[in-house]
């Protein structure tokens, strides 16, 4: 079993790690997309009656661009902040945490928990930086924990555990 003991910047960091993960996933992107997709067609219905369909579909993504950059970025920068305020909660200055990866489970210790997940209750693992993100089967949250907790051949028969059953659950539909 590792510790950890959380410092005045940890809260900071994970919170970026989050924001980061956030921007890797297609969920993200695809929000952004329909963003667009909605103000395109708000900013072509508005234009008036002499301008063409071709215009219509040229120039209103164009300028439809500018609001979705806005909106996207508005929401990144609140999400980060509600982030950062919850880590700061969890993650205050002095905070212990230990973890560790056995044979086939993952053992987490905080101040307020102690978790032990079999591998086939984790439904994803990434890692961001120094943190990793565990999230459980039927369970929409992603729990953050510091890397230095893992062992990284732990983490490696966690990620392979994880590959070999999104393998085999491809293979059966």
């Amino acid at each position: 079993m590792r510790r950890w003991v959380a410092t005045r910047r940890s809260a900071n960091e994970a919170a970026r790690a989050f924001t980061r993960l956030t921007l890797g996933r297609r969920r993200w992107w695809a929000f952004v997309l329909v963003l667009e997709l909605g103000f395109a067609l708000a900013i072509g219905l508005g234009f008036d009656d002499r301008y063409g369909l071709a215009t219509r579909l040229v120039f209103a993504p164009l300028y439809a661009v500018v609001p979705t950059v806005v909106c996207a970025l508005l929401t990144l920068v609140v999400g980060h902040l509600l982030t950062l305020r919850t880590f700061r909660r969890r993650l205050g200055e002095g905070v212990t945490l230990e973890g560790g990866v056995g044979e086939r489970t993952v053992v987490l210790n905080g101040p307020w928990t102690q978790t032990t997940l079999s591998f086939d209750g984790i439904a994803s693992m990434r890692r961001v930086a120094d943190w990793v993100f565990l999230q459980q089967v039927g369970s929409p949250v992603m729990f953050a924990w510091p890397a230095h907790l893992f062992e990284p051949t732990g983490l490696a028969r966690l990620e392979e555990n994880l590959r070999d059953r999104s393998r085999m659950s491809a293979s059966s539909r």
